[in-house]
């Protein structure tokens, strides 16, 4: 199994996250992300706090990208995988109970299971999950 190694799990919550999608007839968008968590050895949690063409994208196609990078711009790095959009449960109360949600909205969780890490700064893959 995938595991996201402990740098890029560092970087990756301490970084404003770059979130992409992309609809049914692949057009992308692209929103800022700070509310997020690592949750486990392939998996990231991300509030919906204020969703739109995200929210319509995630239900038609589960696909997603992420980017993120430190302020140096010494590392970077990209990682792909399947999302699922989650209304209410265990995931949905974990970010309703999450700090870093405090004053904000949040109306569900996207729950990403990670397959591609990407170094950016050396255009490698780092490692991936076979689908």
């Amino acid at each position: 199994m995938l595991q996201i190694p402990t740098e890029v799990k560092n970087l990756f919550e301490s970084s404003i996250i770059a979130f992409g999608t992309c609809d049914k007839l692949m057009r992308p968008n692209i929103i800022a992300v700070t509310c997020r968590r690592v949750v486990g050895p392939n998996q990231i949690l991300i509030t919906d706090n204020f969703f739109n063409k995200t929210y319509k994208n995630l239900l038609e196609n589960s696909q997603v990208s992420l980017s993120f990078w430190d302020e140096d711009g010494k590392y970077a790095y990209q990682l792909k995988g399947n999302a699922q959009y989650i209304a209410s449960g265990d995931w949905k109360k974990r970010v309703d109970t999450d700090p870093v949600n405090a004053g904000l909205p949040h109306k569900g969780a996207v729950l990403i299971n990670v397959t591609e890490i990407w170094d950016l700064k050396n255009h490698q893959l780092i490692c991936s999950q076979d689908y």
